[in-house]
């Protein structure tokens, strides 16, 4: 059964610790809830529907949690701009796979990434700050409250258990 309250919680949760301000009421949208339809305020009111599970997966090799930019950085291996993995619960190490996380830049350019096997996505695409982040995989989704202000792009580095809690979809 559907809680405002359990999804206002599951937010706060997913942005805990890479918030770069105060996180508003208002900014919610109507109650700051997914909709029976699968649409979730996507901070500025506007509904965002949820997307379909995903047929093709990207390869998502390796480390599912780790700090994705540590390596992904242009000289270890291929250079990353964003990066994360999305799991079950904000405490899990069990990851979700074919989900979608979408990325609207400063300029409102979408950029969809496709989480592979291991919950694991990426980019190398160059993103104009700040960001808004949605992670989607019907019937579920699950907005960012605040966008990220600054280039960075490492989800996992703010995102980990036991502090803000994983990125994570039910």
């Amino acid at each position: 059964m559907f809680s405002p309250m359990r999804s206002l919680l599951a937010l706060a949760l997913f942005i805990t610790g890479c918030d770069v301000g105060s996180v508003l009421p208002s900014e919610l949208g109507v109650d700051g809830a997914v909709g029976s339809d699968g649409s979730a305020s996507n901070g500025d009111g506007a509904s965002v529907a949820c997307e379909p599970v995903a047929s093709q997966l990207p390869n998502g090799e390796h480390n599912p949690g780790q700090a994705c930019l540590t390596c992904h950085n242009g000289q270890t291996a291929t250079r990353f701009t964003l990066g994360g993995t999305v799991f079950t619960t904000a405490q899990s190490a069990t990851p979700v796979p074919a989900a979608t996380i979408v990325v609207t830049d400063a300029n409102n350019v979408v950029t969809k990434l496709v989480t592979a096997s291991n919950g694991n996505f990426y980019s190398s695409r160059t993103f104009v700050y700040p960001v808004k982040v949605t992670a989607s995989k019907c019937p579920d989704t699950r907005p960012m409250i605040a966008e990220v202000a600054t280039a960075g792009g490492d989800c996992n580095t703010c995102h980990q258990p036991g502090q803000s809690g994983r990125v994570f979809l039910p």
